[in-house]
């Protein structure tokens, strides 16, 4: 069995088979990739949603996504994703608990979106609207809550804190994916004006999701691939055979 190549070696075995268009396309996005902002995906069920908040997630430039998996799994439709699913890194999670430790381990700050009269209610919680929200010191997650219930009571109060889009109508709250892409915009634009230092991927980051990209950019890039390298190990046996 052929050893799996690294980022490099794919590289440059694929590199060949995609148009300088298409390589300056990869380097271009993932110059403006982050994990500094992220999602929390609550036991969504509807895959209209789920697929929704994928594709806002990659079109503004967030690469990992967090599902919590309790009752229903988490499948977008490449009709409505329109593809947006192989260029970001969906996480998905067993349990709340183990949700929230990943994030906080990560340096996360936790915020519970809900509705304005919800959010405003909550005891022993900090409370944001969105445009109040601090970047500034450190990463954020954002938990969304299923399309009937809310968040689950265990993610809510494992939340940092509370954060919510102020409602000026007789509508009580918005739908998930309309949430998630008005979070996503704001919380983009306040990102830009921070250093990309603090936000930008790191160089190993952006070569592992540069080489994946190849991957994924060439039709059936893995088999591709699996024939490149069992060609040039033929090729070495065949110059150590002589």
């Amino acid at each position: 069995m052929l050893k799996r190549p690294g980022p490099k070696e794919i590289k440059r075995l694929l590199g060949p088979l995609l148009t300088q268009k298409r390589r300056s396309k990869i380097i271009e996005v993932l110059s403006r990739r982050t994990r500094y902002i992220t999602l929390v995906l609550d036991d969504l069920y509807h895959q209209h949603n789920m697929s929704a908040v994928v594709r806002s997630c990659e079109a503004f430039g967030i690469q990992d996504l967090h599902v919590i998996e309790m009752e229903n799994r988490f499948k977008p439709t490449h009709g409505v994703a329109m593809g947006a699913q192989q260029w970001i890194s969906i996480i998905n999670h067993s349990s709340v608990t183990e949700c929230i430790d990943t994030l906080k381990n990560k340096g996360y700050k936790v915020l519970a979106a809900d509705p304005p009269e919800r959010a405003l209610e909550t005891r022993q919680k900090l409370k944001f609207a969105l445009d109040e929200i601090v970047l500034e010191d450190g990463p954020v997650a954002i938990a969304l809550g299923k399309e009937l219930d809310g968040l689950d009571p265990e993610l809510r109060k494992g939340c940092d804190g509370v954060v919510f889009i102020p409602i000026r109508g007789f509508t009580e709250s918005l739908n998930v994916s309309v949430t998630a892409a008005l979070f996503l915009f704001e919380l983009r634009r306040k990102l830009e004006k921070l250093p990309k230092s603090t936000w930008g991927l790191k160089g190993d980051e952006m070569e592992r999701l540069e080489a994946l990209w190849y991957l994924r950019s060439v039709k059936r890039g893995e088999k591709i691939l699996e024939d490149l390298l069992k060609r040039e190990e033929f090729i070495r046996m065949q110059k150590g055979a002589t």
